[in-house]
């Protein structure tokens, strides 16, 4: 059976979606519009499905059968268990208590079933033990989702540049793992930016650039400290249809965020009554209108299932009609899965803010000439995204070798892992980034032209570009190569950052290379040459200051053709 479009589109394509029929989507995530609601479909290839677990709950049970004993406990629950797959006769012929389950004919098929049964096969109870026990015992479930040796996905890093970039700052999640959590640390170190709330007294500590709100628990919480977070995992029926009755204060503060922001859905199916209620409570405080912009609803699915669109017709009631109801599906679906689109999404955020610094540096910039500009960032872009693919080594790699320019860029020197090794190119949202009073001296609004030049560049044909090696600390941030050969193109926004780039031994007087400065070029300083000389009769490192070429003038073709005789490519 192929693969559905959702799984299959690529990185590029969904960046198309982006910049076309999605687009009001993707300007929310930019500024910080939209609440992440996080399911387990992000987790599904770091975590164990839904039929693993059915099959080892059928196995656990069967094993702690006593034959002998017609009124087992065990048995009762294992009989009570087989009983919500609704056997057919022939299935049930082939059911012997005696053998473990994995031998039963039907065993997969009845497994199979037990997948949209999860909450009331986990409601099950086993006589003289806690009505959570075959959550917690059987499937010892807090250890299998804290596990610390399984490492954050694409979805997850991609959540966490996200975050770090001011983009994501609200992620209600109903998944137990860490792997957000361990994402946002694995890229920012020990910074504060996330801020993680799992009991109801957690809303009350303070906000941060990140806040994720974990209403069905926590697995890691629960394993180091059971007593004040085991019955807050949420996997039971009985739990999920009384969840907002014993939630008066997270349910509330939940439904808080679906009134004021609009939902973005990822790998969250939306089945759970307890969802469906809050969403279904918020319409009743402040319905959103269709059509709202950006988009109050966006689902990341192949196609929408009976529970998203009982949603739809739930929160959009006011405007759910034969004639709009099609409009309305089509423009909440967004057909890609969470590892294309995050990575997409991550992207398109990045350009978007290149683009707002080039504005923010030259408003009085001819529009032909912003566009153009503009047109080179996004085909620089589009030239990272092509062939990426949407895994956690890719996107490791690019978030490692993103923060690694920017660090070379501020500061002349490489991340240090307990500062995080990524670096953003703004902490705000994009429509909040004109208020820092840093910007204009920070050098990165020079940055994005150079970076809108090179891409504009690339566009032309003037040179090609490569990725740096990320395990050479001399590679730069990029390697151009044009007709007189290759180079490493370093940024430096301030004399300092220069400077170091220097004394701490990422570039050498020999090196064939390219500094593209934010401001003035500094003094020369002496570096200690490493290797012979790439090239003669050709300085083999050249320095461009951006703030020199544009106070020469700042028409876009002019521009490039100055800034192509410095870098001599």
């Amino acid at each position: 059976m192929p693969a559905p479009p959702a799984a299959t589109i690529s990185v590029r394509a969904t960046l198309d979606m982006l910049d076309g029929p999605k687009r009001e989507l993707a300007d929310g995530v930019a500024n910080d519009r939209y609440a992440f609601w996080l399911g387990s479909g992000i987790s599904r290839e770091r975590m164990p499905d839904l039929r693993d677990l059915a099959k080892r709950i059928l196995i656990e049970l069967q094993a702690r059968v006593v034959s002998a004993d017609n009124a087992c406990r065990f048995r009762k629950a294992l009989t009570a268990v087989v009983a919500l797959t609704t056997p057919s006769d022939d299935e049930q012929s082939g059911i012997d208590f005696s053998l473990s389950p994995d031998q039963w004919p039907a065993f997969d098929i009845l497994a199979a079933r037990l997948i949209n049964n999860y909450a009331r096969m986990l409601n099950v109870t086993v006589d003289g033990e806690e009505a959570d026990y075959l959550l917690w015992d059987i499937l010892n479930a807090a250890s299998i989702y804290a596990d610390a040796t399984i490492e954050p996905d694409a979805e997850h890093l991609c959540l966490a540049a996200l975050a770090i970039e001011g983009a994501a700052s609200e992620m209600p999640s109903a998944n137990w793992d860490p792997l957000v959590e361990r994402a946002i640390s694995s890229l920012a170190g020990a910074q504060p930016i996330l801020r993680v709330a799992v009991a109801p007294s957690d809303v009350r500590s303070a906000r941060r650039r990140a806040n994720l709100y974990k209403f069905h628990g926590c697995a890691l919480a629960a394993l180091n400290n059971p007593g004040e977070f085991r019955k807050h995992l949420i996997a039971r029926q009985s739990q999920i249809n009384g969840w907002v009755a014993n939630n008066p204060v997270v349910a509330p503060f939940l439904t808080h965020l679906i009134v004021t922001r609009p939902t973005l859905m990822l790998g969250l199916s939306a089945q759970d009554s307890n969802i469906q209620g809050l969403f279904a409570a918020a319409e009743a405080q402040l319905a959103w209108r269709w059509p709202s912009h950006p988009p109050a609803y966006a689902f990341s699915e192949n196609a929408l299932g009976g529970d998203q669109e009982s949603l739809l017709q739930n929160v959009y009631h006011l405007d759910y009609t034969p004639e709009h109801r099609p409009l309305m599906e089509a423009e909440a679906l967004v057909q890609a899965y969470a590892k294309p689109l995050l990575l997409a999404l991550y992207l398109f955020v990045i350009t978007a803010k290149l683009k707002m610094l080039v504005t923010h540096k030259l408003p009085d910039l001819a529009d032909a000439d912003r566009e153009k500009l503009h047109r080179g960032l996004e085909h620089a872009r589009n030239h990272i995204s092509e062939g990426l693919e949407p895994t956690a080594i890719a996107v490791s790699e690019l978030l490692t070798l993103s923060g690694r320019a920017m660090t070379m860029l501020r500061d002349g020197t490489l991340p240090d892992a307990s500062g995080g090794v990524y670096v953003p190119i703004s902490p705000d949202a994009i429509d909040r980034m004109p208020a820092d009073p840093t910007l204009a001296g920070s050098g990165v609004c020079e940055f994005a032209i150079a970076s809108g030049l090179i891409g504009l560049g690339l566009e032309r044909g003037l040179w090609t570009a490569e990725k740096p090696d990320a395990a050479d600390a001399t590679s730069g941030a990029l390697l151009l190569s044009g007709r007189s050969g290759p180079a490493r193109v370093y940024f430096a926004a301030s004399q300092r950052a220069a400077i170091r780039l220097g004394t701490n031994g990422l570039i050498a007087d020999n090196d064939d290379a390219v500094i593209i400065h934010s401001h003035e070029n500094p003094p020369a300083m002496p570096r200690s040459p490493r290797r012979p000389p790439g090239r003669t009769g050709l300085a083999t490192v050249r320095e461009v200051s951006l703030e020199e070429l544009l106070a020469s003038g700042s028409e876009v073709e002019d521009l490039l053709e100055r800034f192509r005789s410095k870098v001599a490519l």
